[in-house]
């Protein structure tokens, strides 16, 4: 699988409640990736070329 990045960065931070953990992303960001409230994301855990954890996270609500 070839990724292509786009120009847009932003940091996230983990949140722990409890037993879980979450990621933030930015309202702007979510907003302009029409995310919503309940929306359910598919992500996977996997390396890149130089062998360091990524998350690749899809967008569209499908399954790889």
């Amino acid at each position: 699988m070839k990724i292509i990045l786009q120009d847009i960065c932003w940091k996230s931070k983990v949140i722990q409640k409890r037993y879980t953990l979450s990621i933030s992303i930015n309202k702007l960001i979510a907003s302009n990736a029409n995310l919503e409230r309940g929306k359910i994301l598919y992500s996977y855990l996997a390396k890149d070329k130089n062998k360091r954890a990524i998350i690749v996270t899809y967008l569209d609500s499908k399954k790889m």
